[in-house]
């Protein structure tokens, strides 16, 4: 008896708290629903607009991203071996050709010395027995394996000679080393990278570029570039490279290439910019910049109707320096709001400012 009350007890108890804790939550969420900030849609929020414009523009863009080298390329071992000479340092300017390092060959030049030997002494063996064979003294197949033993022995040391030239490592291209990773005495094997060979007597600017500017780039067409740590400089570009295929952001890389010849100065991995400027003006329906809300998946405007503000979704075009070209959605005279948007929803009225 004394267990069921108590068990009653502890019903009622947690009940309570339950109904309690569930008065509470929502006299916290009825506080909070008082202070959210709600528009007033009876009284006139103060902005001002401007008429979507038909204009002939003459698009210009500007594009930021950084350069690369021209080409870079991996210095690999074709067979293993330690380290007894080292011909370049981190950083050094080195030619097509020029020695990298050389590794041990003391063994494969005991080895071609063996089989040298054993050449000389198969090719005497074999002139002695044209000579037996010649007088019928022995048989055609013991001549046979004599050739055959000759020539077994000269692709062996044929073998040998071009397996010595791989104990020499040689640049492959010219260029800076920007890696290297073996010291003397390291033990290097095939397929493992001991350096990295930059070239960047010619950089590329790489910039991603939105689909509405893409078919503006020409491949070939000439472009002016600037470096961001050279302050002022501008140098003198060639589109190298155009993507046929966009990002998930729906951007297309474009590479531009620049001629760096002239003291190196621009590095790879330098950040730099791109000009851009159409030669032929186009006729162009514009707001300006500011008049956009949303993202640029789903840009939006507020049109002015009678005044309210009316939300509305639109297609943009080329974006320009401080206005964007609207493709869809509006049409020219349309009034849309470009400031004081952070006060606006849809159906607010409004009222000019003054400016």
């Amino acid at each position: 008896m004394k267990k069921k009350i108590t068990t009653i007890i502890i019903i009622l108890v947690v009940c309570a708290f339950g109904i309690f804790t569930f008065l509470k939550l929502r006299t916290n969420k009825q506080e909070l629903n008082n202070q959210v900030y709600k528009a007033d849609t009876t009284r006139a929020v103060l902005i001002t607009w401007e008429k979507a414009e038909q204009k002939m523009i003459n698009p210009s863009f500007v594009f930021a991203g950084s350069f690369e080298p021209n080409k870079e390329v991996q210095v690999l071992p074709e067979r293993s071996g330690k380290v007894t000479n080292i011909g370049i340092e981190l950083g050094d300017f080195v030619s097509k050709g020029e020695l990298i390092a050389n590794l041990d060959n003391e063994e494969l030049t005991l080895n071609l010395a063996n089989n040298q030997t054993l050449y000389e002494d198969a090719l005497r063996t074999y002139e002695r027995n044209k000579i037996l064979a010649s007088n019928e003294a022995l048989t055609k197949n013991a001549l046979e394996k004599a050739e055959l033993s000759v020539k077994t022995f000269k692709n062996s040391i044929d073998v040998l000679k071009k397996q010595m030239t791989y104990m020499h490592i040689y640049a492959p291209m010219s260029g800076y080393i920007t890696s290297k990773s073996f010291e003397l005495g390291s033990i290097v094997s095939p397929g493992m990278p001991i350096a990295i060979i930059t070239d960047i007597a010619s950089v590329k600017l790489n910039i991603l570029v939105p689909e509405n500017a893409v078919t503006q780039f020409k491949l070939g067409s000439s472009m002016d570039v600037s470096c961001d740590a050279y302050a002022g400089t501008k140098l003198s570009g060639t589109v190298d490279y155009i993507s046929v295929k966009a990002d998930d952001s729906k951007n297309f890389l474009v590479k531009i290439k620049v001629n760096n010849d002239v003291a190196n100065i621009i590095r790879a991995g330098m950040f730099g910019k791109a000009y851009f400027k159409s030669k032929q003006p186009i006729n162009a329906l514009v707001v300006s910049r500011n008049s956009i809300v949303g993202s640029t998946k789903n840009p939006q405007v507020y049109v002015i109707k009678n005044g309210v503000a009316v939300l509305r979704s639109v297609t943009l075009g080329l974006i320009l320096e401080n206005e964007i070209e609207v493709v869809g959605g509006l049409t020219k005279g349309e009034l849309v709001a470009n400031s004081g948007l952070v006060n606006l929803a849809n159906g607010i009225k409004v009222a000019q400012a003054v400016k």
